[in-house]
């Protein structure tokens, strides 16, 4: 059973509620290792070594064609731990309870809250907006990362973002320009398959 804890913030005076957890990845599968495999006879070191490659290779191929598949349908949420604010300054090691992004079909949850003992915008040191989603478009750069782009149209605040979800894997970095000031804030982390139909999302 999923706990949901809700994160309450403050945001343009007035109060929202947000629903996070510890975001249950909702995976209809489970992809491991199997570990009881028999090991080759004779096997090198070196042998070794590539063989536990290759299946963290086939591993992580399978998060990112779940994070690629979650972000085609609009059902995710970039669990962040590194964030950028518009100064540059990373903050690292954060809460992914309160760092994330989130997309729930047409609409959608963007929130930082920075280690600092300002309130800021959301009372939690960040900001959060509530937006609903636009020009949602989904290619694949050069290197075969997936790049995701979309508007988030909020009642007092937009957004322009772009996601890059690495090639291989599930990691993503997002960045967001809000229409109010010139900065761009910045997060890393996961991108995981997330549906949670109890989310009030008010843009």
């Amino acid at each position: 059973m999923k706990t949901f804890k809700f994160i309450f913030s403050l945001i343009l005076v007035a109060f929202i509620c947000v629903p996070a957890t510890s975001w249950a990845q909702n995976y209809d599968d489970v992809y491991i290792i199997d570990e009881t495999a028999p090991i080759p006879e004779n096997e090198t070191k070196k042998e070794r070594k590539e063989r536990i490659k290759k299946d963290h290779d086939i591993v992580d191929s399978i998060y990112h064609l779940k994070a690629e598949l979650a972000a085609d349908d609009g059902y995710f949420v970039l669990q962040a731990t590194e964030v950028r604010n518009s100064y540059g300054r990373y903050e690292l090691g954060l809460n992914d309870n309160t760092n994330f992004m989130l997309m729930q079909g047409d609409k959608g949850i963007f929130q930082v809250a920075f280690n600092t003992m300002s309130a800021g915008a959301n009372g939690l040191g960040g900001i959060t907006l509530h937006g609903r989603i636009s020009n949602k478009k989904l290619t694949h750069d050069k290197k075969g990362n997936t790049v995701i782009t979309y508007m988030m149209i909020g009642r007092r605040m937009n957004a322009s973002v772009t996601i890059t979800i690495f090639k291989g894997s599930d990691q993503a970095i997002a960045d967001v320009f809000p229409t109010l000031g010139n900065g761009r804030i910045t997060l890393r982390g996961r991108l995981v398959p997330y549906l949670n139909e109890d989310i009030r999302i008010e843009p």
